[in-house]
């Protein structure tokens, strides 16, 4: 009995032992399979976030020119594939994959990376320059933003510059300035050729053109912006007012005047940009600041305002007299005026009308918040500062990651996201 017993007790622990190994050996092979898993999984992952990066440097480096491009090739045993599309309206899409082992492989892994690459705008500038046109920074100038040349950085003395600060082709001058932020040289970003056909567009496509009916001859368009979201315009030819809506005049809030001038201040309650186009030889393409353009909400104690200007001239934006809006002379010029928008002037400058006279003496300082960028530095005053303006230029952060309506862009890129 004793022996039956004992024979039962080891058949029992044998088939115990039996089952148990074999359930040891199902999880030790499922333990395998999920590491392989795991690593083919990872690898290939890791494939398409380095071929998303290699991707993203030729955006980086072809810019302006990148539109588009496709490229494959091979990385740690698996394979990869990158393929940029534009997708309209300055951005561009990246679609990285990553297999592993390589594709056509048995059990092999796919992954995809997404990133979508958006236009960096003028307005990200404090203060932006193609040249200084032989001016130089010097003590007691100050710029509260980012600064860009795109010819030499000219400086004497010991300007400050809060913010990054890149150009083309070095300082000159001999001075040292004083950079809170990084310094670049050999960083080149032209003005766009395109700008002002691409602000027409956008305007014809839903906002206001005002075409000059007898071009060449001159042609003005006089423009108030009301806070309770209404213009107030007339022209030259037409000197009554018309008050309208700008849900009416220009639904998408951009207005342009084709072969002509445009005058402007008041109170923007929304988004609007205005612009001029127009060839310089005939006196077109002008934008005149004839008095304070200001947000409805005052983005200098609301950083949430969505209140957002754009003022953008073919040739030259100038800051001028009120008296020019009734289309005299300039004889009062205005003190202290104070413009909340982003400025672009492509093939001239921006600047301050002012003569040495007495009416131009005192006049205070002309102060932008927001954002300037022209293709030569303009004058606010006179060389002895007597006549005309100071300049006070602070940089308005909402344009770090906001542009105004069909506001020019660089050529340039930076990642709006990435998707893993």
């Amino acid at each position: 009995m004793a022996g039956r017993g004992t024979l039962i007790v080891i058949l029992g622990y044998t088939i115990l032992f039996g089952l148990t190994g074999k359930y040891w050996t199902r999880v030790s092979n499922d333990s395998i399979d999920n590491f392989v898993q795991y690593y083919d999984e990872t690898t290939a992952h890791s494939i398409a976030v380095s071929a998303a990066n290699l991707g993203g440097n030729r955006v980086f480096v072809n810019q302006p020119g990148c539109q588009g491009f496709h490229f494959n090739g091979s990385m740690s045993g698996g394979t990869y594939s990158v393929t940029v599309d534009s997708v309209g309206g300055h951005r561009l899409m990246m679609t990285a994959t990553g297999t592993y082992p390589a594709a056509g492989s048995d059990g092999s892994i796919t992954d995809t990376v997404r990133v979508q690459f958006g236009p960096n705008y003028f307005s990200t500038f404090c203060l932006y320059t193609e040249t200084m046109n032989n001016l130089s920074w010097d003590t007691g100038d100050t710029i509260w933003g980012s600064f860009h040349s795109d010819g030499t950085f000219n400086v004497e003395g010991t300007p400050v510059f809060y913010g990054e600060v890149t150009c083309t082709n070095g300082v000159t001058g001999g001075g040292t300035p004083i950079i809170y932020g990084s310094y670049q040289s050999g960083v080149s970003i032209p003005m766009s050729a395109t700008s002002i056909s691409e602000i027409q567009a956008t305007a014809a496509a839903g906002g206001a053109v005002i075409d000059n009916p007898g071009a060449p001859a001159p042609f003005d368009v006089y423009l108030t912006v009301n806070p309770n979201a209404t213009v107030t315009f007339h022209t030259n030819l037409h000197t009554n007012d018309t008050t309208i809506s700008m849900t009416t005049f220009a639904p998408n809030g951009v207005v342009f005047v084709n072969n002509g001038n445009l005058h402007v201040h008041g109170t923007v309650n929304g988004r609007m940009t205005v612009a001029a186009g127009g060839s310089s030889s005939t006196g077109f393409g002008d934008v005149y600041i004839n008095g304070s353009v200001l947000c409805n909400s005052d983005p200098r104690s609301n950083i949430n305002s969505s209140d957002i200007i754009g003022i953008v001239a073919q040739n030259n934006v100038w800051v001028e007299s009120d008296n020019a809006y009734l289309g005299r002379s300039p004889s009062s010029p205005p003190v202290n005026p104070l413009i909340e928008a982003a400025i672009y002037a492509q093939n001239g400058t921006f600047q301050c009308y002012y003569q040495s006279t007495l009416s131009y003496r005192n006049l205070g300082t002309v102060t932008v918040y927001g954002s300037i960028a022209n293709n030569f530095l303009g004058v606010t005053c006179d060389p002895t500062g007597t006549y005309g303006y100071r300049a006070n230029y602070r940089f308005d952060s909402r344009f770090s990651t906001d542009a105004p309506l069909a506001y020019p862009a660089t050529g340039t890129y930076r990642i709006l996201s990435w998707y893993e």
